[in-house]
């Protein structure tokens, strides 16, 4: 998943920069995922990715972030992974909502 780091502004003939472009591309991505769950299907961000390694393979121009990758298949029969994997086949432990929200000032 890439975001594009400038954009020419209405009525302008010169990019600028764009500091939003990787809320955008998180928010896109949040989207692509909802729809990729609606169509049967599962869609699973990767950050640890080579993002180095992908713009030179992709030759991907300097003005394009690597922001992640995501995989995207349907889900399989959980006895058909390896006996180390299946054990990992859990639902994640979540964080309780006080750790992610708060009121008034920063408290993280």
């Amino acid at each position: 998943m890439l975001s594009k780091r400038t954009f020419t502004p209405p009525g302008a003939t010169e990019e600028v920069a764009l500091a939003s472009h990787s809320f955008d591309t998180g928010a896109a991505w949040g989207y692509f995922a909802l729809q990729a769950s609606l169509s049967g299907w599962k869609a699973h961000g990767l950050a640890g990715i080579e993002r180095e390694r992908i713009r030179a393979e992709l030759a991907i121009p300097d003005d394009y972030a690597v922001e992640a990758a995501i995989a995207i298949g349907r889900p399989g029969d959980k006895s058909s992974l390896p006996e180390g994997l299946q054990k990992r086949e859990t639902p994640s432990p979540r964080n309780p909502l006080s750790t992610l929200a708060a009121e008034g000032q920063f408290a993280f």
